[in-house]
Formats: structure tokens, sequence, C-alpha cells
């Protein structure tokens, strides 16, 4: 019977197709193996239910009829019979919705896809469709992913399909891995000779810059007015109280909060607009507060700090500004800021990506800011067709740039003709999961925009409802989620790495950490610091960065003292004095000899390293040609030797690099320096010491890993057909190494990444922010209250743009968090809460957010776990959410003894509880 269906609907979509006209293009499916392109003779596996690409059960099958229907549904043209056949190989395992974007035809094409609808399996889908059956080359294609780790899972799913020949000719990567490529291959058009071969400062990189600036300014400051005239007394006086005030904000905490706002400040100002580049402090600016961002996120110019010390934010633009030239480096920001100036300074530049690229897929895109936007315009020029996905009820990043209004509508102007589809089919969580949520949304207030709203349809199985709990205190609350999961986890339904706990702001973690210690639950913080970011793994990366950016003052700094050599904090000061007085960087003064240009060392005399390995070649020849004036400046013998041995081993270092592979290179550099001894003399305990090792030796696994990868990456074919891979040497590929690294320690995404890729088997504990693009079993979200969510507490008045986009912000951060739970979700709150941990409390409100989940009821019930695992009579009250499909409760997980509600669900107790509960009544 089914065989009979099938071939009528066959002969059906057979007779349909028949009456079209067939003027499109032929699929290459027809196009004889002989006769296509060499990079796709790998013959590839057709995708099937069981491929690695689909990890649920196939839901629908797309026949020809219906196929066709969704194709109708986009506005795209004629399909052939062809087309018809190569849909159906694709389909399998695809919803039909999710197959009418991944196989739809040219054109520009928006997709709402609401959370846990499939999108990266569309997306994958889509690539692998415009290769095998459109015929697209793989570097046609750019597909700009939000996220490093959603860039491997794309290219590792690609691979399965596609094969790993093919998969890696595309190009695909996050927005600042490309736009770095894009800048370092044409730097020189953009005429600012002084950034080739530029280094990428991070976070903590970039932090310390603008301490250094700033310090500096107050420095020369002083200086000033201890060179002033003193006419009277009064002038005397006020030039003590300057001096006094000068030295007080250089006191390392009023540096370190003066240069967090800045520089916070200044990366809003670099990612509100297209580009800054070339511009000072004071026109890059005004163009920001001319432009839409500043509607979002005011410049706080006004800060006390900054006041009291008479710097504006135009200065600090400037002296930060500064010191990244003076270091020869660019921050994150500049890789999305350079690329967009370079292709609209660059005709020649521009018009060779925009012929090379027929597709621009990019995921996440309600999170992009002004320059992600514009470089993705200047890309696709009036020829590329712009596929993207994404959702506004879950963009949550507008407090760091990101513009939702650039998926809602810029899109839809800028790309006419664009059609929109919707993935609503939600595979991850339960309806009572997803009807709680959607509920929620109901509190995001009019912009005068009707957002594109995707209403989910729940495709998992009923579930239990979600549970509102409301408890005395703070510590009532870990007590009580921590107690929740410990009985979850006994009674075998759920291991720990299925259950997160997610709350609003970091300072909520510390007492959950304290009581998954005490009842001895492993557990992991995610956010934490990124292992590139570990203090000894960039003092490794250091002497790497240094030895092929002599200019990188900032690693320099870092490597000249660690370990020690005798060059402490007065020598350096004299060393920098010394090199200043020549109108030079450090680096240059003690590097001479380097040549930027040629990227080269003169050579001269003997100098060996230690366990050097036999069969590497004779390097006794080199030596620097720095002679730095030890009597002069005053440097005692053990300086002035250490200095001459840092030298020499920066020197030797380069000269290893250009022949040989980091890996083995790393490993002369860690004994030379005596690394181990250093890092195991350090004054923290034992496991500490071995686990900082540890941390050293994985920089060098990763070195051997980078080693073991393609010398030419998908990101290579960005404007070529054939790199060719000798044409990168060693220090080349040790640049790429240092590029992939800055990359990889792009904020607060890194951490999460570098914790989920294990997958142990601990409770996951995080913010809100950091769940984005996860999943549990399980989720806990704490501190629903109004001071926390929002944060800040609910607006009186949201007559402000600002304000009113910041409330809906953090209406959509918490339907985020909702919709990472799959089976159970609890929501609690306190009565009172210690905003800083301390003996003063506040009475809480709960979240006005929680109100409008349909059907909320609560009920009262009297318990909640204590400090000794037992059971105490407290003040706390679970609110049971109720299905706006039933009037009846359905089974949750009862984690509690004494419930009061009428049609609650009995559990029996053990005998401990039992005993409890007696001691209650």
């Amino acid at each position: 019977m089914l065989n009979k269906i099938c071939l009528a609907v066959k002969q059906r979509a057979r007779t349909f197709f028949s009456s079209m006209p067939t003027s499109g293009a032929v699929s290459s499916i027809n196009t004889p193996i002989n006769s296509q392109p060499r990079w796709c003779h790998l013959r590839i596996p057709v995708v099937s239910s069981g491929s690695l690409l689909h990890k649920r059960p196939a839901l629908y099958h797309v026949t020809h009829a219906n196929y066709h229907c969704c194709l109708a549904a986009t506005s795209h043209s004629q399909a052939t019979c062809q087309d018809q056949e190569a849909a159906q190989r694709f389909t399998h395992s695809l919803s039909e919705e999710q197959a009418a974007a991944a196989l739809a035809g040219d054109g520009h094409l928006r997709i709402i896809a609401g959370p846990g609808s499939g999108k990266t399996r569309v997306l994958t889908s889509r690539v692998e469709y415009l290769i095998r059956e459109k015929g697209c080359k793989p570097w046609e294609l750019v597909v700009i992913t939000f996220s490093n780790k959603a860039a491997r899972e794309l290219q590792d799913r690609l691979a399965v399909l596609l094969g790993q020949t093919v998969a890696s000719r595309v190009v695909a990567g996050t927005f600042h891995s490309i736009g770095c490529q894009i800048v370092r291959r044409h730097v020189e058009h953009l005429g600012d000779t002084g950034r080739q071969g530029f280094n990428i400062f991070d976070q903590d990189d970039t932090k310390a810059v603008m301490k250094k600036a700033l310090k500096q300014h107050f420095s020369q400051r002083r200086g000033t007015i201890a060179s002033s005239t003193i006419e009277d007394d009064d002038t005397l006086e006020e030039t003590v109280a300057d001096q006094t005030q000068l030295q007080e904000w250089e006191q390392p905490k009023s540096l370190e909060k003066m240069a967090k706002r800045f520089r916070h400040d200044i990366s809003l100002v670099k990612n509100g607009v297209s580009t800054c580049f070339g511009l000072n402090g004071t026109s890059a600016i005004a163009k920001y507060n001319a432009s839409s961002a500043a509607l979002v996120n005011n410049l706080d110019k006004e800060h006390e700090l900054a006041v009291k010390a008479d710097v504006t934010l135009e200065q600090a633009y400037d002296l930060y500004e500064a010191e990244l030239k003076q270091n020869r480096a660019l921050d994150f920001d500049d890789l999305l800021s350079w690329p967009v100036a370079l292709l609209e300074q660059c005709p020649a530049v521009r018009n060779k990506l925009q012929k090379r690229y027929k597709h621009i897929l990019v995921d996440e895109f309600q999170d992009t800011n002004a320059p992600q936007y514009e470089l993705v315009r200047q890309l696709a020029g009036n020829q590329a067709n712009v596929f993207v996905v994404g959702d506004p009820d879950q963009a949550i990043y507008g407090w760091r740039g990101a513009n939702v209004v650039n998926m809602s509508e810029s899109f839809g102007t800028d790309y006419p003709g664009a059609t929109t589809l919707h993935l609503k089919d939600n595979y991850r969580s339960t309806p009572q999961v997803l009807r709680g949520a959607e509920g929620v949304l109901n509190n995001i207030l009019s912009t005068g925009v009707t957002p594109e709203r995707v209403v989910l349809n729940p495709l998992q199985s009923e579930g239990p409802q979600i549970q509102v709990t409301q408890v005395s205190d703070e510590r009532a609350e870990a007590e009580t989620v921590v107690g929740l999961m410990q009985q979850l986890h006994q009674q075998g339904r759920h291991k720990w790495k299925d259950m997160a706990i997610l709350y609003r702001t970091n300072a909520q973690s510390r007492l959950f950490e304290e009581q998954l210690v005490k009842r001895n639950i492993p557990y992991q913080v995610i956010g934490g610091t990124p292992f590139w970011m570990r203090k000894e793994v960039k003092d490794v990366m250091a002497y790497v960065k240094l030895a092929i950016n002599p200019e990188d003052d900032l690693s320099l700094m870092r490597s000249i003292n660690q370990p020690t050599r005798g060059i402490g904090a007065e020598s350096q000061i004299k060393l920098k004095a010394w090199a200043e007085g020549q109108g030079l960087t450090l680096g240059q003064a003690l590097f001479p000899s380097y040549q930027a240009t040629t990227t080269t060392y003169q050579q001269a005399a003997p100098v060996q390293f230690v366990g050097a390995p036999q069969g590497w070649p004779d390097i006794a020849h080199l030596e620097p040609t720095c002679h730095v004036p030890v009597k002069e400046l005053h440097l005692s013998k053990k300086a002035a030797s250490g200095i001459d041995g840092f030298c020499k081993t920066i020197i030797m270092l380069r000269a290893l690099l250009t022949e040989h592979a980091l890996a083995p290179v790393l490993d002369v550099l860690l004994n030379h320096i005596k690394f181990e001894e250093f890092v195991m003399a350090a004054r923290s305990g034992k496991d500490k010491q071995q686990n900082r090792w540890q941390n050293v030796l994985q920089v060098v696994g990763a070195a051997e890993h980078a080693a073991m990868q393609p010398a030419v990456r998908g990101l290579d074919y960005l404007d070529t057909d054939n790199p060719a891979q000798e044409s990168k040497d060693g220090l080349a590929r040790v640049q790429d190494f240092l590029e992939q690294v800055a990359l990889w320690s792009e904020p607060e995404k890194a951490a999460a990444e570098e914790e989920q890729d294990g997958s142990p088997d601990v409770v996951n504990v995080m913010t809100l922010h950091l769940s984005k693009g996860l999943e549990f079993a399980v989720v806990f979200i704490v501190g629903c209250e109004d001071a926390l969510m929002p944060h800040g507490g609910l607006l009186d008045d949201v007559s402000d743009p600002r304000d009113l986009e910041r409330h809906n912000e953090e209406v959509r951060l918490l339907y985020v968090g909702m919709t990472r739970a799959k089976e159970q979700l609890h929501l609690l709150h306190a009565k009172e809460r210690a905003p800083r941990g301390g003996m003063q409390r506040f009475s809480a409100k709960i979240s006005p957010f929680l109100r409008s989940i349909p059907g909320f009821k609560p009920y009262r019930q009297h318990s909640a776990f204590d400090r000794t695992d037992s059971l105490r009579h407290s003040s706390s009250q679970t609110y049971r959410q109720f299905s706006s499909k039933s009037s009846q409760p359905l089974a949750a997980a009862p984690v509690q003894p004494a419930q009061k509600a009428k049609g609650a669900i009995k559990t029996p107790l053990t005998p401990a509880q039992a005993r409890a509960a007696r001691r209650c009544r």
C-alpha cells in the first residue's frame, strides 16, 4: 500500500513539473564524474537518517510534491525534475520546513529559527546542497559563525558529508577570524605600514595597554607640574595638591577601575559604527553619537574617576590607539573595523572578493553589530546570495554593541526581495517549558516595529510542569537547588552533567559552589579563565610572540623577567627610559638588528641552547648586536647578564622557528630557560604547581596538533583558488598558530566552549549569557527577582529608547535561559537577599517576568534542604506551573516531603526524611 502511495506521488510530481519551463541551469547531478571539477572527484556517501549530521530521528520525509510546495513558498525560481531527485536525497532526515530552507534556490533568504529547531543542521545541509548539487566550488562559499566552537562543529559535520578534502576548502570561521585574514593579506592597502605582521591583543592585553597609557599620561602631567613655575604660596599649595592627586590616580586600584571603564567605552565606539579606522578619538566618538547604536548604549563619559582625573574619553581613545600602534597590534574590535575600512577604501580588493563569493551564510545574525553587518554587506555586493539564520527573540548581546535591528529591519531594507522562512519545530524542550518561555516574551515592550516571532511547535512528549519556588534567602536557595540535584542523581534519573545552575551575575555563584563542595558534588564554573589566558600559558606564549614581533613591548615586559633573571622593576624602568631617550620602543632598542621589512636578524657569534637535540642547525654564529650601556644606566652585573641572556634567547628562538616546527622548539626553549623549575618554585600548593606545569605542556601539545593540520586551511582560500602550501615558511606557520590562539581567547565564549568540549560528568554552573547554544535535561534558574531579572529592577519609565531596549533584552535573556531546559525547569526567588553577601539584607520581590507564565498559580510547601542534608521547617513556597492545555499539574520530580496543595503527588519518604518532617511538625 505504501509503495502505491509513493508511486502515485511521484507520478503526480512528474506530471506537474513536466508542465514547467526548463530554462534553468541543469543540476550537476547529471554531470559525468570525469567532467566535474577535480576538487569534487571524491565520491561522498549520500545523506541518510543514520548520518552523523543528524542526531535525532527523521520526523518528516519530504516527497517531490511537498518539497516543491516548500520551494514555492520561498518565491525562488524554476525547479527541474533533476532538482527534485537531488532534493529527495537530502531530505530523508530534514523536516519539511528545514528542507524548504536548506534547499531553497538563489536569492536572499532570512531564516527565523526558534531555539532547538535544528538551525545548524539546516546551515550544514545548505552548504552540502550548494556544493554537491548546485556545482558551487567550496571556496565560493563563506560561512560565518558566532563562535569558534560553532565553526569547528560546522567543519566537522561538513567533513563527514563532503569528505575532508572538500570541507577543508570551505571558507568558514567567525567574523573575527575572517576579518583578520582579510586585513593580514591586504593591510598594505590601508597605508598603515606600521601594523604589518601585527599581533592580536586579547582582553587582558588591551586592559594592560590602557593602564600603561593612562599611567604614562599621568606621569607626563606630573612632570609638567614639577617643572612649572611656583609664584606664591597658593600656587605651591595647588601644585602639591595636584601631585598628590596624580599619585592617587596612579595607584593600581584606581588605574584598574579607570582602564576597565575606558576600555569598555572604546569597545562600544568601535562596535557601534561601521569603522573607526583612521579616526581620532573626537571624530570616532562623534560618529558613534550620531549612529543608531547610541540609542541603545550611552557612553559613560562622566564616570567619577575620569572627571576627577581630568581625562576625557576622547583623550583615552587616542592614548589607547597610540599604544596599540607602538606595539604593532590590533584588538578584537579592530578585526571587524579594519576589514570594513579596507573594503570601502580599496575597490580592487572589494571587487576581487565580491566576484569570488557566490553565497554568504551567516549564523546567529541577530547578534551582529555595526561593523559585522557592514562586512557582510561589503562582501556580498550586488552579486552574492545572502543566507542568514537567527532569532530576534534570542538577541542578548546589545550591551556589547549587537543590534537586533540588523535582522528585524535592516536586512529587509538592504536586501530587497529577500524571503523570510520560519523554523518552528522544537526538538529540545517539553511543551510545558516552551509555553512558559513564550509567556515570558509577553513582557517585551513595543519599539514601534512588530517583531517576527516564531510560535514554537513542541515535538517532545509532555513533561513535568515548570516549578517556581520561593525560598527565605540566598543560602536557602543554594541549599534547595543542590539538594534537589543530589536527589535526582541518587534516584538515577540524571547524570551530573545533565543539570545546570544559571544565574544573572557571576557574584551569585559563591554559595552554590560552597554547597556543591560541601556535598562532594563535582562541578565546573563555566566562564572562568580560558586556557589561553592563564598566566603560565601567556608567559610561554609571550616568548613566541616576541620572537615573531620584537616591537610587541607588552610581550617583552611579560617575558623579560619570567623566569626571574635579575631584571627587576627598577632595571626595567631604566631600560625604558634609555629606549625613550633614543626615540625607540624597548623592543627596537634591544633588537636593533631586527628589520621589520625583511623579518631577519643580522647574524654574528656563538651561543648555544642547553639541551638542543642533535641534528639541529648550527646556531653558533647568532648573537644580538644590542649594546646596553650598563655603566651609564647603573645596572647591576646580574641585570646586565640577564639582559644579555634574554636578548640571545629571543634571537635564537626566532632562528630556530624559521627552520623548525614550533613544538620541538618550545621543548628546547622550556629546557633552556628552566621554566619547569620556575613554575614548581611558585608559592602555591603542590597540586596547583603540577596543574600549572601541565598547562604549559598542553601548549606544546597544541603546537604539535597544529603542526599535523594541513598547511592550507579553509580561510587560506579567502582570495585565491590555489594557495601554495610551500609558500608558508616556519615563521608563517607560527604566525598562523598565534592568530588561532588569539581568536580562541575571544572574550566570554572561549571558556564556555573549552569546558563543554570535554563533557565531563559534572554539574554546570554559569551565567545566563554563557548558556546560549547549550542544553541540559534539568535547569535551575536562580535569583528570579526584580533586582536581578531585570537587572537593576523594573523601570517605571521606559520612554528613553536605551531603557526600553535594555528592558526587552532582559526579557529575552530569561527566555534564552528557560529554553535551555529539555525536561525540567526550576525557577527560584528569595524573600530577602544580601546583595553583597554581607549582613545587610533587603526584601526582594518576585520577578515581574514570571507572573506572565501561563497558569501561574502558587501553593505553599513547608520544607527546604538545610545545611546538614536533612530537612527543616522554612517559609519557602513553590508555584507550580499549569499548562495552558491542562488544568491539572503533571507529575514533577517531588523533592520535598510536605505537599499541602490538592492534587499534589506524594512520594514515599526515606526514614531520615520522615523523622525530620516529624520534628518540623
